[in-house]
């Protein structure tokens, strides 16, 4: 059986998905380090390699199967899915890479069914404009630090909460503080985190069924190793009643997805 290849060529992050001596390898790097594809375009040419993403352009020397990045990667998030016991029937996918999509997602189809440039690329270029930080791990252990208080004018800094019925945390102003000596990068990438996550739960919510608590699976680089993120993703549940949902690799949908997509068509699905 030739070996299968799943690539994911994002703008940022070329992600791999590949098995090799009994075991699945995920690796990532960045897009633009050609001299990395160069290596890779060097494969046994019996490889099947699967492509998808904004970037597949960049393999166009290898004889390799193009596939749509929307197919790949709710197939690949169903399989992480299945993978950790939550075979959903009906969901909403958050896919949080440079920018973010969100798609609805049922049994035997799916559609997408909005797009945001809140996402990722965001996180960097505001970050780094915050904070001067340039290294992705590095921001997201700084927001995670954090804490918005300093930064974000909160219900609970105007009104009291029988006054309004609303929680005391929840945010009145996102950035809506002036600036104090109080005030870290930590607390200032929080401050982002919180708003990304509140854009992003508003729009799911949108376009959610209207079941009584409805999955929102949260994939994609953008939000896999942000703990920050998550948490934040997390915390509006109590009043939207929604359960979120955040599949280990999630970054590496798309790639599982395309991979799965050669397997397929070896055994000719």
């Amino acid at each position: 059986m030739k070996r299968v290849i799943g690539v994911d060529a994002g703008s940022t992050l070329t992600k791999l998905v590949y098995k090799e001596d009994g075991r699945m390898h995920y690796k990532k790097f960045l897009t633009n380090d050609h001299l990395f594809i160069r290596q890779l375009l060097k494969l046994d040419p019996v490889d099947s390699v699967v492509v998808t993403g904004g970037r597949a352009d960049l393999w166009r020397d290898m004889k390799n199967v193009p596939l749509h990045e929307f197919d790949a990667v709710t197939l690949g998030t169903r399989e992480l899915l299945k993978q950790e016991g939550n075979s959903l029937d009906e969901f909403i996918l958050v896919n949080i890479g440079t920018g973010t999509s969100f798609f609805r997602v049922k049994k035997d189809e799916y559609e997408r069914v909005l797009g945001s440039g809140i996402g990722g690329g965001m996180f960097m270029g505001l970050g780094r404009r915050l904070t001067g930080v340039t290294d992705f791990e590095d921001l997201a252990g700084l927001a995670e630090e954090g804490t918005r208080k300093n930064s974000d004018l909160l219900v609970g800094d105007i009104y009291r909460e029988e006054e309004v019925g609303i929680a005391p945390h929840l945010t009145a102003s996102n950035f809506g503080k002036p600036p104090s000596s109080a005030e870290s990068p930590g607390d200032q990438l929080r401050s982002l985190t919180n708003m990304m996550a509140e854009t992003m739960i508003l729009l799911s919510m949108s376009i959610a069924p209207q079941t009584s608590k409805p999955f929102l699976v949260f994939v994609g680089n953008g939000v896999e190793g942000n703990a920050a993120l998550q948490e934040d993703l997390g915390s509006f549940r109590e009043w939207l009643k929604y359960t979120p949902l955040f599949p280990d690799k999630g970054g590496y949908a798309g790639a599982l997805g395309a991979y799965i997509q050669g397997l397929n068509s070896q055994n000719g699905h």
